[in-house]
C-alpha cells in the first residue's frame, strides 16, 4: 500500500478516530510521501486523560512500526544490491532511508504534543535510526575489507558524507 493512493482528499486529522485511521495508513504503507506526512502532522487533537494517553501509545507504536518496516525494506534492498554486485547503488539507498526516517521524525513534532513527549519520541527515533545506520555502515566496512571492492569503498565514502538527519549538519 502506498500513501499516494490516499493523498487526494486527505485532511489533517482532528479526532481520535481520524488519527487512528491515519495511524493505520502510516503503519500499512510501504512508503510515505512527505506531503502526506506534513498533512497528517498538521492535525490536532483536543482531549485529556485517557484519550491522550491512548493517543500517545498509539503514536509511539505507529512510529516504531514505521521504523521497523523501513529498516526491513532497506535490508531487503541492500541484500539484493549486494547479491547482484550493484555496489554503486548502495549510497542512493541510504539517501532513501534517510528521507523515510525524516518522515518518521516529523510525527514526533506534532504541535499539540507536550514538549517532553515530543522530545522522548524524537530521542527514540533518533536512537533507533542511528543504531541501525551505524550497524549497517559497520557491516559494509567489514564487507569492503573482506572483498576489497573499490565500488563498495566508493559507496562507503559517499555514505559517510550523508547526514542522517537534516538538522545534524
Amino acid at each position: 500500500m502506498d500513501t499516494a493512493d490516499f493523498e487526494v482528499g486527505l485532511t489533517p486529522p482532528a479526532t481520535y478516530e481520524q488519527w487512528l485511521r491515519c495511524f493505520d495508513l502510516l503503519r500499512l504503507s510501504t512508503s510515505v510521501d512527505s506531503s502526506v506526512a506534513m498533512t497528517i502532522a498538521n492535525g490536532s487533537l483536543a482531549g485529556k486523560g485517557y484519550i491522550i494517553e491512548k493517543f500517545h501509545q498509539k503514536l509511539a507504536d505507529t512510529i516504531t512500526e514505521m521504523l521497523n518496516k523501513r529498516f526491513a525494506w532497506f535490508v531487503k534492498d541492500l541484500n539484493m544490491l549486494l547479491n547482484f554486485n550493484e555496489l554503486l547503488d548502495i549510497a542512493p539507498l541510504f539517501v532513501k532511508l534517510r528521507n523515510q526516517l525524516e518522515i518518521c521524525l516529523v510525527l514526533t513534532r506534532l504541535s499539540f504534543l507536550e514538549a517532553d513527549i515530543q522530545a522522548s519520541l524524537a530521542l527514540s527515533v533518533r536512537t533507533q535510526a542511528q543504531k541501525f545506520w551505524g550497524e549497517t555502515v559497520g557491516f559494509l566496512q567489514r564487507q569492503s575489507v573482506e572483498v576489497d571492492s573499490s565500488d563498495l569503498n566508493d559507496s562507503l565514502f559517499l555514505i559517510r558524507r550523508i547526514n542522517l538527519f537534516e538538522d545534524a549538519a
